[in-house]
């Protein structure tokens, strides 16, 4: 197997993402393509060994226009590692950079499952037990149709990733009652409820943390505001433990006591322990890292480009899209049928 890495395009130093990129190499036995600028990544270049390289001249930018950057840099480390991955010279790619032009690339460029409308950001959310949250950041602006789509594929990708049989999947919603939220998620929730997926309805904020699902399907803009909420929350817990166990001596002896607990605990919030979120619905795995990956960071979103490559998400997308669009239609005919029955 081998996976394309931009190193360039992130918020950390190239040769931090660098570490991590050969780090993954050794332990995950893949080839890597290391993509980026000639003086950067020349030198590690060792062909008979797997590790390869792509000469890139340009970076997109984090305050780039996502449009613009894709059209514009051809030359970028971005659009490089896309054209790797649609020309068949890498099996996955990885990238922390600007999401919207990663998604920009990774729909012009390697195109989208047949079938499918939008694709979706799936980010993992490591909490006791981690979840799949999509969309995380990619649409703001969807159908009930494209929600069903997205509750299909990240229930796919939690069978083939996680081992869940029948995995429980929710809508994000203000209220449990099927009637709570946007005429979007109204019916969206219908069509959710008349499908053949294990639906336990609408998800209030404050049940995120407790398994309550593992997929929750939401549009774009409330996915991001609701994972940012909750690393930031990882953060401020983080910080607060710390600030606990240092008040004085008796409290920095409790913690030798309990320092495995309270690291385990950590663990289990820290996004890069999953390092970043596939791009559900693109014709090939791609993985979108976070932004601020450090070594550690892409070193887990390589490993997980990895797993889902080995999967077969995709292939189980492409041959159930024709029943998912059958589906939604049906349900959209009875649901049609009612009404006017109602309304008779």
């Amino acid at each position: 197997m081998r996976i394309a890495v931009d190193i360039m395009s992130g918020d950390a130093p190239a040769e931090e993402l660098l570490k991590g990129a050969l780090k993954a190499h050794e332990d995950f036995k893949v080839e890597i393509v290391l993509v980026g600028a000639e003086e950067i990544v020349a030198p590690y270049a060792d062909t008979e060994n797997g590790i390869y390289t792509a000469f890139s001249k340009s970076v997109v930018e984090m305050t780039d226009d996502a449009l613009a950057a894709v059209k514009e840099k051809t030359d970028s480390s971005m659009a490089i590692g896309a054209k790797l991955l649609k020309n068949g010279e890498a099996d996955a790619f990885v990238s922390p950079g600007n999401t919207g032009a990663l998604l920009g690339a990774a729909t012009l460029t390697v195109r989208k499952i047949k079938g499918i409308r939008r694709p979706a950001i799936a980010s993992i959310i490591p909490l006791e037990k981690p979840f799949i949250l999509l969309d995380s950041g990619a649409n703001t602006e969807l159908l009930p149709e494209n929600m069903l789509q997205f509750a299909y594929m990240g229930a796919f990708y939690a069978e083939k990733v996680f081992g869940v049989e029948s995995p429980k999947v929710a809508l994000l919603n203000n209220g449990t009652e099927e009637t709570k939220g946007t005429e979007l998620y109204r019916e969206s929730y219908k069509l959710i409820k008349n499908s053949e997926l294990n639906f336990v309805g609408n998800c209030e904020g404050r049940d995120i943390p407790f398994g309550f699902c593992d997929v929750l399907v939401c549009e774009g803009f409330a996915g991001n505001v609701a994972l940012k909420l909750i690393e930031g929350m990882g953060k401020f817990m983080s910080n607060q433990i710390n600030g606990l166990f240092r008040k004085n001596i008796m409290t920095k002896l409790a913690y030798l006591l309990t320092r495995k607990g309270i690291n385990d605990m950590r663990k289990k919030l820290d996004h890069k322990e999953y390092g970043g979120a596939p791009i559900l619905g693109i014709a090939k795995p791609v993985i979108k890292a976070h932004g601020s990956s450090d070594a550690r960071g892409f070193y887990n979103a390589i490993k997980q480009a990895k797993v889902y490559a080995e999967s077969d998400i995709i292939g189980r997308i492409e041959t159930s899209i024709a029943k998912i669009k059958e589906q939604s239609k049906d349900v959209r005919g009875d649901l049609n049928a009612t009404a006017v029955s109602e309304a008779d």
